[in-house]
């Protein structure tokens, strides 16, 4: 099997449960027969409208089954799946039907207001989808294995969205070394998902779920009461999310001491950095789990996994390079860091080559060409490696800023602060400054059950815990740290906010 879409039909006549769908509120079981036909029923209607192999077919709702059909529909025939971003603005939206030259759009009610006007769009539930669905179920179809599957574009946070064109082959490739390395999985997994099925991680979490004739249990959205009980209710064996979600679960106890979560045999966080104080939280929230902090990026999913001399896997490392997958650290010149002799450590930004890479920005080869060299991707992630091999995740290249000649990873300094017993969440950012640059300054939540929010108790633990470079300048408590429509922390409105609250000292 070479084509994406028919991950699922697989598991067809087994009886198995493809779906626990949540989303409406009560447990509907969707068996994989069931999820499979209707999959091959989309890809039909598809095909009867007269749309062709390469086509893009968006798919703009919120999470359900019927989205997860899709989403394997279009590959199965040679179609292309474009999964939109519903918190984007509307003229990001229409900027990518006009970039990806949309035949179609599959939409909800909740987010019909969405759907750019010049694209043809079919409503789950209409009358026009009950027809599309009575088609005759179209098979599987065999495709070259660089023959595009999934268009995902990015967020567009730093300019226009960029589609990243993800083949059937490498999709395959990352999948199956996702659930034989990455994070081993045992068929028949249950796996929660509660982020956007649009985002990387949730579709990922399906494909993985489904390849294994496994289970998604999915929530309309993330809240942490009702993941956790969803979790605990349904027997879930893997969790995994951004970092926020688990800070958030970890701050209602109440909930987490009234459920039996001993299930739950994975966690893994990505998507942002984990700090040991958050590993930890996530260790006493899923007792019975192996806790990892996961990396991954659009372009390539699966990068590092367990170590092959089967040494023990410190807390917060991402892991050790897997054996399928090359990669290096690199100086800002391209060439490969040094490594200190004195501690065995490297730090430098990650280059991967991989057969799961993407194949390329579409219709942007001027941006391809400076992203990947010779195979090598260029991820924008500043890595630090141990003696053993074990690498580290430090900051975004771009994320980092300078403070008095010396480099500034806001990851760094978040990690020491929220060993503060005072700190339960903590996010840094800049500000500038015209002697030094630019200053960090934090935003901090709450330890549960904390008294005493001063800014002083934060900054002397800072300047005791860290260099004095990296205390940040001002400290802000609150009640919640915003977030972006992937609940990770929005770094772009903290910035802003910080801004506007900064009062330089003389």
């Amino acid at each position: 099997m070479n084509n994406l879409g028919g991950i699922a039909s697989q598991w067809v006549g087994t009886g198995r449960t493809a779906y626990i769908d949540l989303t409406e509120g009560d447990a509907r079981h969707v068996g994989f027969d069931e999820f499979d036909d209707l999959s091959a029923r989309v890809a039909g209607g598809l095909l009867a409208r007269g749309l062709v192999a390469g086509d893009r077919v968006g798919i703009l709702a919120d999470n359900s089954m019927v989205f997860g059909a899709c989403y394997l529909a279009m590959p199965r025939v040679g179609l292309v799946t474009v999964p939109l971003n519903a918190r984007q603005p509307a003229e990001n939206l229409a900027f990518v039907a006009a970039d990806a030259e949309m035949a179609l759009v599959f939409h909800d009610e909740a987010n019909a207001h969405l759907v750019p006007p010049s694209v043809p769009s079919v409503a789950f539930g209409s009358a026009e989808w009950d027809e599309l669905v009575t088609a005759e179920p179209a098979p599987v179809l065999e495709v070259e294995d660089d023959t595009v599957a999934i268009q995902m574009y990015t967020s567009g946070s730093t300019g226009r969205p960029k589609g990243v064109l993800l083949s059937h082959q490498g999709q395959l490739f990352s999948i199956d070394l996702y659930v034989h390395g990455v994070m081993p999985m045992e068929p028949g997994e249950r796996l929660m998902v509660s982020a956007p099925m649009y985002h990387k991680n949730a579709g990922m979490q399906l494909k993985m779920a489904l390849s294994l004739g496994g289970t998604v249990i999915l929530l309309s959205r993330f809240d942490p009461e009702d993941y956790l009980r969803a979790a605990s209710a349904h027997r879930a064996t893997a969790v995994s999310g951004v970092p926020t979600m688990f800070a958030l679960m970890a701050g209602r106890p109440d909930v987490v001491d009234s459920l039996d979560l001993t299930s739950v045999q994975r966690a893994s966080i990505g998507s942002a950095p984990m700090t040991q104080t958050l590993f930890e939280q996530a260790s006493m929230l899923f007792p019975e789990a192996v806790v990892t902090n996961g990396y991954g990026t659009t372009e390539v999913v699966a990068v590092f996994g367990g170590h092959p001399d089967g040494l023990a896997r410190p807390s917060i490392t991402v892991g050790y390079p897997l054996a399928a997958v090359e990669s290096k650290l690199v100086d800002s010149s391209g060439l490969e860091a040094p490594r200190d002799p004195a501690t065995g450590r490297q730090q430098g930004e990650l280059w991967v080559r991989s057969a799961g890479l993407m194949l390329g920005y579409h219709n942007l080869p001027d941006v391809t060409a400076a992203r990947v060299t010779d195979g090598w991707y260029h991820t924008g992630d500043v890595m630090e490696s141990d003696d053993d091999g074990w690498h580290y995740f430090v900051g975004r290249v771009d994320d980092m800023f300078n403070c008095g000649g010396e480099n500034v990873y806001p990851g760094d300094v978040e990690q020491m602060l929220e060993k503060c017993p005072a700190v339960h969440q903590a996010a840094v950012v800049a500000v500038p400054d015209d002697l030094k640059g630019h200053l960090p300054v934090a935003f901090v939540v709450a330890a549960p059950g904390v008294e005493d929010t001063s800014e002083d108790l934060v900054k002397e633990w800072a300047l005791a815990n860290g260099p004095a470079y990296q205390h940040p300048r001002a400290v802000w408590f609150v009640e919640a740290l915003a977030l972006a429509g992937t609940a990770k922390i929005d770094k772009m409105t903290l910035t802003k906010e910080a801004a506007s609250r900064w009062q330089p000292r003389d």
